[in-house]
């Protein structure tokens, strides 16, 4: 069953996703971080062996697990919730046990997906993002199509500034002016992971 107040917002690496994830969490709106980025940091942090480079199926298994696990934490926070990539695109990088498939089955998120382009003005090499935009751009279209495999609509984000991106999503779920004022009066955290 989808959870129409779940939303995911993905697409190509270094267009814009978690800067737009942050912005909608500065604005008091529940947030989850990427799932992959996040265990990453913390492997990195603690000197863990679990690392793409060292063993990529070990590194997805766990991403798929914390993704998972992200998902059942959110349901405690207010909605609409907002997710830096979602389950689906994990699986498709994994040959997903059964078990690991119907639980999966089980997080729907709403029926439309947010999709950010690769977008070259904005795409920046740093300290985690060290591979070229060619790359990034490459992994897109496989990275899309495995939310459509998995029944998803996909809504394309337009180019604009982060404030008008925020905007459109906001306009795309129902959120506004009722929802910043509902934030407000529940100012508790509405991270997961944070």
């Amino acid at each position: 069953m989808s959870n129409q107040h779940f939303h995911v917002i993905t697409g190509a690496s270094g267009s814009g996703k978690s800067t737009l994830i942050a912005a909608l969490g500065e604005l008091g709106y529940s947030t989850v971080p990427e799932a992959a980025l996040a265990f990453m940091r913390e492997q990195l942090g603690c000197n863990g062996k679990t690392l793409p480079i060292t063993d990529r199926t070990a590194f997805m298994e766990a991403v798929l697990a914390r993704s998972i696990q992200d998902y059942e934490v959110a349901k405690s926070l207010q909605t609409p919730v907002f997710f830096d990539r979602g389950i689906p695109e994990w699986l498709r990088l994994l040959n997903s046990s059964e078990s690991n498939c119907q639980v999966a089955a089980q997080c729907r998120y709403a029926r439309t997906v947010f999709v950010a382009e690769p977008w070259p003005e904005i795409y920046v090499r740093d300290h985690e993002r060290t591979h070229s935009f060619d790359r990034a751009a490459k992994s897109y279209v496989p990275t899309i199509a495995a939310y459509v495999q998995s029944g998803y609509e996909t809504c394309v984000l337009p180019k604009v500034s982060v404030q008008e991106r925020v905007a459109f999503i906001l306009a795309q779920v129902g959120a506004g002016a009722q929802q910043i004022a509902a934030a407000d009066r529940h100012p508790a955290t509405r991270t997961v992971g944070g």
